[in-house]
């Protein structure tokens, strides 16, 4: 059906044996008031398209995954891999970044599980940031 041809693909239609869908496509261009077999199929197409776009779910980029008294272990979705945030007695750190102050640690940071966590720690003289 569709043809490459460098970087675009052609597409060929002929409805000229499908006597069933040649009478609906006629009715179509006749409902929308559309001349163009080409400008009609592109309305379709985006009509299409937009209907499909609508029913994408877009998913957040981090989850947690699970969290001990060591850590947590985040779903990056950009990334595609886990990212494990490290809490220890002389900080909080990423273990993809290896940093402090990365996003990962701000979403660690930002989960009712570690706060609670975190400032447990803090009372125990624990170098972690006030969340």
């Amino acid at each position: 059906m569709g043809k490459k041809t460098g970087q675009k693909t052609q597409i060929l239609l002929r409805l000229d044996k499908e006597l069933e869908l040649l009478e609906m496509f006629e009715k179509i261009k006749q409902k929308t008031g559309i001349h163009s077999n080409a400008d009609l199929i592109r309305t379709l197409i985006n009509q299409k398209y937009e209907e499909l776009k609508s029913k994408e779910v877009i998913l957040p980029r981090f989850e947690k995954i699970n969290s001990d008294e060591d850590g947590v272990k985040i779903l990056d979705r950009t990334l595609g891999d886990d990212v494990q945030i490290y809490i220890k007695p002389n900080g909080i750190r990423c273990g993809y970044d290896r940093t402090a102050n990365c996003v990962h640690v701000k979403f660690a940071l930002s989960l009712p599980e570690v706060q609670q966590l975190v400032k447990k720690h803090r009372k125990d003289g624990w170098k972690l940031p006030k969340v």
